[in-house]
């Protein structure tokens, strides 16, 4: 009872994987696919900034300072010999009216190459769900194989079991037992081929979803049905598929986007005109300010001589105090502010505006070639695969004659030979066809599920 609870355990434990959830981790856990969208967030940002530029430039300042020594009054301009700190503060303000469109231009630049991106990481997402069924589909396949294997191993273990019995009773030529004994190793050298191709198949899908499968991990049957009819009834067309393909148009806006780099670039050759705008202050410790406090008559040192007596000359002077100006005052009286249109016309500068037009109309030529190599790679490869799946069909069609031929000659063969009518050669050589039949079957099913599911998901992404 204990034995079988811990059985169902297991049982309940050993994790089970459909196609559908691979292709969800690898979504999220392949690096080309995070790659890809890293790029496109990358190219988000790039797009973004290429937006801001249009945007007014703003910048503040604070300077605080302290200087000793001889050095003049800012208030007074006069020379003064002491410790003196100042400060000055404001904020400046430029907005780019016109730069020969450089800027939009720059921006559609970045924003064709976002969607270009996003169709990089379609791309990518597609390329690797190819990956993934393939490896899904040889892990199935490579399945099917090990219990084949393992059928054919009991087959003839049961044979050499016959034949162990009728030994017993001198009824048999050993020759016959040895034979069927090398039968059965070349069988299980099968089983052992089969198990490490199935093995590998389950490594290369957790390297292709980045995770390491528990041991016992099982996958799902998928529907492995061979549909009664070739690809080339359904009208398919090859150079329809592949412009739709996100590889062909990611490429047609790489091109575009290089053409709008051109005119970015053609700009820069022209004139710049810009509105500019500044609001500051200052402050300084040896600003002062004088408070008048009364008048007083004071000697001047001259006289008048009235009818023979000397007579001193006193005037009437103001009196002043010395006070510091505060820091909140001086900012707010020394505000000051500033608004202009400036002009930069370039005249020479090494030839390099020149320089990066003409480096960018490159780009773009080679970006147009790249365009219909890309588009053309395309087309082929989508021909080639609906050749291949006709061919696929046709190959599993014959196959699959073949394998129920070699079946009945298998079957036919299974009972003379225990009849004895039969020599061990000739059977051996029946079930060595049946059995390369039916391997190759369940390979020739992959095969043509495979090339049918990479088309489908070619046509998903127009």
């Amino acid at each position: 009872m204990l034995l079988g609870v811990r059985l169902c355990l297991q049982a309940q434990e050993t994790p089970a994987y459909t196609l559908q959830q691979c292709l969800d981790l690898a979504m999220k856990q392949n690096q080309t696919v995070l790659n890809a969208s890293y790029q496109v967030k990358g190219n988000d940002a790039s797009l973004q900034q290429a937006r801001a530029s249009a945007l007014p430039s703003v910048s503040g300042y604070a300077n605080q300072g302290v200087s000793t020594g001889k050095s003049i009054n800012p208030y007074t301009n006069a020379f003064i010999n002491q410790e003196v700190g100042t400060g000055q503060y404001g904020i400046n303000a430029s907005l780019t009216l016109f730069s020969g469109l450089s800027t939009i231009h720059t921006i559609w630049q970045n924003a064709l190459s976002y969607q270009a991106g996003k169709m990089d990481y379609e791309q990518a997402k597609i390329d690797i769900s190819i990956q993934v069924v393939l490896a899904y589909l040889q892990i199935l396949n490579s399945e099917e194989l090990v219990n084949q294997a393992l059928s054919q191993m009991a087959a003839t273990q049961a044979q050499l079991d016959r034949l162990h019995t009728l030994q017993k009773h001198d009824a048999v030529s050993p020759s016959v037992l040895y034979d069927t004994r090398g039968q059965l190793a070349n069988d299980k050298l099968s089983l052992i081929a089969a198990r490490g191709a199935l093995v590998s198949a389950k490594l290369a899908m957790g390297q292709l979803l980045n995770i390491t499968f528990p041991e016992g991990a099982r996958f799902e049957k998928t529907d492995s049905t061979v549909e009664l009819q070739a690809s080339s009834t359904e009208a398919a067309s090859g150079e329809g598929i592949a412009q739709a393909m996100p590889a062909v148009r990611a490429s047609a806006l790489r091109t575009a986007s290089t053409m709008k780099r051109v005119y970015a670039a053609r700009g820069t050759m022209l004139p710049v005109l810009s509105l500019n705008g500044s609001l500051g202050s200052n402050y300084s410790s040896a600003a002062l300010s004088q408070r008048w406090t009364g008048s007083s008559d004071e000697a001047t040192g001259a006289y008048v001589n009235s009818g023979g007596t000397v007579l001193p000359v006193y005037e009437s002077r103001n009196n002043y105090l010395s006070e510091k100006i505060g820091f909140s005052s001086q900012v707010r009286n020394n505000f000051n502010s500033y608004l202009g249109l400036s002009l930069q016309v370039p005249l020479f500068n090494g030839l390099k505006n020149r320089t990066q037009a003409e480096q960018a109309k490159v780009a773009h030529l080679q970006a147009a070639v790249q365009e219909k190599s890309t588009a053309v790679r395309y087309t082929s490869l989508v021909t080639q695969l609906l050749n291949d799946l006709n061919n696929a069909y046709e190959r599993y069609s014959v196959i699959l004659q073949q394998a129920a031929d070699y079946e009945a000659s298998f079957k036919i063969a299974t009972a003379k030979f225990e009849k004895g009518a039969l020599t061990t050669f000739e059977y051996t050589t029946a079930k060595n066809n049946f059995d390369k039949a039916s391997a190759n079957l369940i390979s020739a099913r992959y095969d043509y599920l495979f090339r049918r599911t990479v088309l489908g998901l070619y046509r998903q992404a127009g």
